[in-house]
């Protein structure tokens, strides 16, 4: 199977932002192949619009150079990998899930991609979630993983690097009254309050976070601003010359208001 040129790759599609990233790719008409890489597949419904478009893979994130293709790999990856140490057992195997799968990823798809012959960079446009609190230099390991995990993912080699930093995360199905996820919960119950007082700073839902990067995803142009909203940061990457940029929660509400509003 050969892929589009325009078709987009999303790893970690099963997860709480990912279902809806794979929902919205295949509703917004901005790619004609949708493919999945996951541990396994995402399920899905009538709900789901242009399922013919589509394709889902099981690998093995272990073994990446065993399981994932070998060629036909979109050139606009989508990456929302993505635990807790509470959910992962350990810190060990929170780093292992939350960055190791990641990074790994990342580097194999930089060294399947077509390069550009002048600046060697691999012709693909890489956008992970992250969080906002993201900082290399935290004690804490979740943010720290985080800060560590954008670093890396600037100096692979892309031609592009876009990050996403959501505040607390709203989900927009019912929670799972088993979940280990205590501290989400009680947060949860919290949501119309912060909401009120500042949801651009506070909460950002999984929904829009998903639709947020699409968006930006579906740009083929890196000057090119995301619904006339400006990255909270951008820069050149010195080490790979990469075009490397930030949407903070502020920008992930302000590109998904502009495009509701432009559809009214």
């Amino acid at each position: 199977m050969t892929i589009p040129k325009n078709s987009c790759l999303i790893l970690g599609g099963t997860g709480a932002v990912g279902k809806y990233l794979v929902r919205d790719a295949l509703a917004s008409n901005s790619f004609t192949k949708v493919l999945t890489l996951g541990r396994r597949t995402v399920p899905t419904d009538d709900s789901y619009q242009n399922q013919q478009l589509l394709d889902q893979k099981t690998v093995d994130f272990d073994n990446v150079e065993g399981s994932f293709p070998t060629s036909d790999l979109p050139q606009v990856v989508f990456c929302t990998l993505a635990t807790t140490r509470a959910l992962a057992g350990s810190a060990e195997a929170f780093k292992k899930i939350d960055q190791q799968y990641v990074v790994d990823s990342a580097r194999y798809i930089h060294e399947k991609a077509p390069k550009d012959p002048e600046t060697g960079l691999s012709k693909v446009h890489f956008l992970y979630c992250s969080a906002q609190n993201a900082n290399e230099k935290s004690s804490f390991l979740y943010p720290k993983t985080k800060g560590e995990t954008e670093r890396i993912l600037g100096e692979i080699g892309f031609e592009r690097v876009s990050i996403f930093q959501p505040a607390f995360l709203k989900t927009v199905e019912p929670r799972d009254p088993h979940s280990t996820r205590s501290i989400e919960s009680v947060f949860s119950l919290l949501f119309p309050v912060l909401d009120l007082v500042a949801e651009k700073s506070l909460t950002a839902g999984v929904d829009r976070v998903a639709q947020a990067m699409r968006i930006v995803g579906a740009q083929e142009q890196a000057e090119t601003v995301a619904m006339g909203v400006t990255p909270t940061k951008q820069e050149t990457i010195a080490k790979t010359k990469t075009q490397f940029a930030i949407y903070n929660n502020h920008a992930i509400h302000d590109i998904t208001n502009k495009f509701a509003e432009s559809k009214l």
